[in-house]
């Protein structure tokens, strides 16, 4: 995380600070070469797919902040889940291009049965008009930020 500024710890902290949340994990990908066609390769099984083919691929200058949440299946952690999905409809509906998604393996594998093992949460942040910089993209998750504090303490959400 250490290549990454201040706000981006700043807002994994505030996530984990949610009760049941058990981990947060961050990546920023350029997804301006994303076309369709790579889609269905393992290295992008992570990607939001049905964005992604509305759009055709990524679009220029843009790219994706995605944030994966891990809990605990708790029933505080399913209320914590329940309110990020609201906080993150509530953005988008404020024009932020933000998602919530479920992110699972499949049941199967070689090494045995991991269904009910490897549900996680995708939070998908676009960001358009990156040309040099990713301060935009920064910018972004800062007023994501402080919108999600705000939300907390509004609906005196219980924290860990």
């Amino acid at each position: 995380m250490s290549q990454y500024p201040a706000v981006i710890e700043d807002f994994h902290e505030t996530i984990r600070q949610l009760k049941g949340i058990t981990g947060m994990e961050s990546g920023v990908e350029n997804l301006e070469p994303i076309d369709t066609e790579v889609l269905g390769y393992s290295a992008c099984a992570h990607l939001p797919h049905a964005a992604l083919l509305r759009t055709g691929g990524g679009l220029e200058q843009e790219v994706l902040i995605q944030f994966e949440i891990t809990f605990d299946y708790s029933p505080e952690s399913l209320q914590s889940i329940e309110f990020l999905a609201w906080f993150v409809r509530d953005c988008a509906r404020g024009g932020t291009k933000v998602q919530l998604r479920p992110f699972a393996l499949p049941p199967e594998t070689p090494m045995g049965r991991q269904l009910g093992t490897t549900l996680k949460w995708h939070m998908d942040l676009f960001v358009d008009g990156i040309d040099e910089s990713l301060e935009p993209a920064f910018e972004t998750v800062r007023q994501l930020h402080q919108s999600l504090q705000t939300a907390i303490r509004l609906y005196d959400i219980p924290l860990k």
